[in-house]
């Protein structure tokens, strides 16, 4: 179970969200009117607001309400009624009364407790939208029915401290302990997309993980290129640096990740007792492509049939031969005859887009793309002027040690997009 705490100032929009205009089961409704609807029994806190006003005018109460939310998980509220929710709610208020002290960053932190027990409350039964699952929304008011304020310091320390002892006293998991299970999990399911890959591109790895439930979002910076990630699932998300205890699945080393478990699969491979064979040649293997950035196309690599295990395994094995793109065209009186792999091609040509207002062609723009892909960086430039661009390239840009050509296709054509946009002009008179 999970519990979250905080306080709100909108009272009316709180309210209408937590009955969903009397949709929504209340289970708790303390020191209120019998069937008020649910804009008269915040107008019935508010009129208990008005009464003490002049008692706090020196501090004001710039957020007159208490929120508190509880998530039990499905496994812990099945079979629940209105019943079992009623004392639930009713547990999580007496304890939340009781709590003086709460660790905040290290920290112990005292506190004054709560009178949620005498103030006027409701709690609405919601079902998740997605997973179905029960959890229960509760608003209070920020003065008691004493007339004393509801002090409402590190109200989410002291939810998640509450949620912890209930969790203990019902033999519940903590929420610590599911969100280590969640985590683990989570870096299990890549480990295993990132084994089955047999390249490595980031469109794969995000498509694999939606396929098993999760939301990724990648971080990108100006250039295109994925500095961090984040994966949700339900509805806690959780960054990348959380993954894992060796920090492999990190945005900036999950390629030789990847690198790494390919060649723990070489390794198996060669552990593998050798099959008796029918003639003397030796059984081919083809290890999957582990790009560098000057590979040439080549056939696969054939091993011994006996290799001894402490022997290094292939890196730079690469792909059968691929069908080639050819584009010939001149340019200030110079002829190019650009050659790059059709796969290449396919990428730069996804990635490609033509400006608002711009006279370029996407035509034009794959071939600025394809000039910074083969390294003709001032043909590149040249050619994006012509054509109404502008923009030089920044020292330092270039393919890097981890880049495959499909990734360095992409980058390439990010900045292709970048220099053929229309340069805007400001004149000072």
């Amino acid at each position: 179970m999970t519990a979250v705490g905080d306080t709100v100032q909108s009272g009316p929009a709180m309210t209408n969200y937590i009955t969903k205009n009397f949709r929504a089961d209340l289970v708790v409704v303390h020191n209120l009117s019998e069937g008020l609807p649910p804009m008269g029994m915040w107008n019935e806190m508010q009129l208990h607001l008005d009464r003490y006003r002049a008692k706090f005018a020196r501090h004001p109460i710039g957020k007159p309400g208490i929120m508190l939310v509880l998530s039990p998980s499905a496994e812990e509220s099945r079979g629940w009624g209105e019943k079992e929710w009623h004392d639930f709610c009713w547990e999580f208020i007496r304890e939340m009364d009781k709590v003086d002290e709460v660790y905040y960053k290290g920290k112990l932190h005292k506190v004054k407790p709560t009178n949620l027990a005498s103030t006027q409350i409701f709690a609405g039964l919601h079902r998740d939208s997605k997973s179905g699952i029960l959890h229960l929304h509760l608003l209070g008011n920020r003065i008691d029915m004493l007339g004393n304020i509801n002090d409402a310091h590190f109200i989410g320390e002291r939810a998640m401290k509450v949620s912890a002892i209930i969790n203990r006293r019902r033999g519940w998991k903590d929420a610590m302990q599911i969100r280590g299970e969640h985590i683990r999990q989570i870096a299990g399911d890549c480990t295993d997309i990132l084994r089955k890959m047999p390249e490595f591109h980031w469109w794969t790895y995000e498509a694999e993980l939606k396929k098993r439930g999760y939301k990724v979002k990648l971080n990108r910076d100006s250039m295109g290129e994925v500095r961090g990630y984040s994966i949700k699932m339900g509805n806690s998300s959780y960054k990348a640096s959380e993954l894992g205890t060796d920090r492999r699945l990190l945005a900036s080393r999950l390629y030789q990740t990847w690198v790494q478990l390919h060649r723990e699969q070489v390794v198996e491979e060669y552990r593998k007792p050798a099959r008796p064979q029918q003639d003397t040649k030796a059984p081919i293997i083809t290890v999957p492509l582990l790009r560098k950035k000057n590979d040439s196309e080549e056939s696969p690599v054939k091993s011994k049939p006996r290799r001894p295990l402490d022997a290094a395994v292939p890196q730079n094995v690469k792909r059968e031969t691929q069908e080639m793109y050819h584009d010939s065209f001149g340019m200030d009186g110079i002829d190019y005859d650009l050659t790059i792999p059709m796969p290449v091609y396919q990428v730069m040509k996804e990635a490609v887009e033509v400006a608002d207002g711009a006279a370029q062609t996407v035509n034009d723009v794959l071939r600025v793309a394809m000039l910074l892909f083969l390294n003709y960086v001032d043909a590149a430039t040249t050619m994006a002027e012509s054509a109404g661009g502008g923009g030089n390239i920044e020292s330092g840009w270039g393919r890097k040690k981890d880049d495959d050509d499909d990734e360095w296709a992409r980058r390439c054509a990010c900045k292709a997009n970048w220099l053929c946009k229309p340069m805007r002009r400001t004149y000072k008179r």
